[in-house]
């Protein structure tokens, strides 16, 4: 066994026998790991007041001989994440980012921690949703509004594009199938995910909503 310290990003916790607890994290050299946290329900447990979600930490832990989880032996909790205000939207990245950066998974880390950052900078509304398009877009899930997913044929602007199986497709592809995102959409879209300011209709956050639920399913 060996020791090893990283800053991470704590994504879940969850109660192992009457005082101890499993985590769950990306970290920002090692990947995701499970830790063993022995005795941190206990009120005078050391880890209490470190693990704490929606900050970044440093951690030092103990790889295991065999299997898979190691020990965590020391955490300090660094600065917040976001503020109270966005307490809740922080919590649906944490959600999203524990399906999209399931065990096993080298990268993540980097991926949240910007995807907080955008949080952070824009008003909820859309920076939740920016928030979560921009992890799926650095994780490689997604692909842009402007060429076609399957056939990767640009698409002018003036044209509508199709949301079908959790793919934007131009006409060819979806055979007259799907959602239509028409031009406004794209053009919307686009000027949007380049940092421009402008503000989206409604029935566009709502479409937006639409696709990136269907674009985290399918990577499930």
């Amino acid at each position: 066994m060996s020791e090893q310290r990283d800053n991470v990003l704590l994504l879940r916790t969850i109660p192992y026998s009457d005082s101890s607890l499993i985590i769950h994290c990306l970290t920002q050299s090692h990947g995701r790991i499970s830790l063993m946290v022995r005795g941190a329900r206990r009120t005078k447990s050391p880890f209490r007041a470190g693990l704490m979600p929606l900050h970044q930490l440093q951690i030092r832990w103990k790889t295991p001989r065999t299997g898979s989880m190691g020990t965590l032996l020391e955490v300090q909790r660094l600065q917040p994440l976001v503020d109270e205000r966005k307490m809740l939207a922080g919590q649906s990245l944490l959600s999203n980012a524990n399906v999209l950066f399931p065990d096993g998974v080298e990268h993540g880390y980097a991926e949240l921690h910007q995807a907080f950052t955008i949080l952070s900078q824009q008003e909820e509304t859309l920076g939740l949703p920016s928030a979560i398009w921009n992890m799926l877009s650095s994780a490689g899930l997604v692909g842009d509004f402007i060429h076609c997913w399957h056939c990767a044929s640009e698409v002018s602007l003036d044209e509508h594009m199709y949301w079908l199986s959790a793919n934007s497709l131009c006409s060819k592809c979806a055979s007259g199938r799907g959602l239509e995102l028409n031009s406004g959409y794209r053009k919307s879209m686009l000027n949007l995910l380049e940092g421009k300011h402008i503000t989206l209709s409604q029935n566009y956050l709502s479409i937006w909503q639409h696709i990136i639920d269907e674009s985290i399913a399918s990577h499930h």
